[in-house]
């Protein structure tokens, strides 16, 4: 009797650690996805301001309410806060 208790505990372990690795893989897939549309929103956001469509100055108001880290908030809004070299270049007009 013992030896078959066991052998269902092996089994429910077994199965638990499957169940963990599908949570596993469904978040992933999850977190690929919502990267994917922060991305696509990004951009479209972006290229708005680049045709004009949207002042920079109100990505900028967003950006600086929405930035608590000291290095993304350089990465985006400068050392003046009014865009990063890098932001002004991507948005900058053809």
């Amino acid at each position: 009797m013992s030896e078959k208790l066991e052998e269902l505990k092996r089994k429910r372990d077994q199965l638990n650690a499957r169940i963990q690795q599908q949570e596993a893989r469904m978040k992933a897939g999850q977190k690929k996805a919502d990267d994917r549309v922060k991305v696509l929103v990004g951009a479209a956001i972006l290229e708005q301001i680049k045709q004009g469509r949207m002042p920079l100055d109100q990505l900028l108001k967003i950006m600086g309410g929405f930035l608590e880290r000291t290095a993304e908030r350089q990465a985006v809004l400068g050392d003046d806060g009014h865009g990063s070299e890098t932001l002004k270049r991507i948005v900058e007009r053809a």
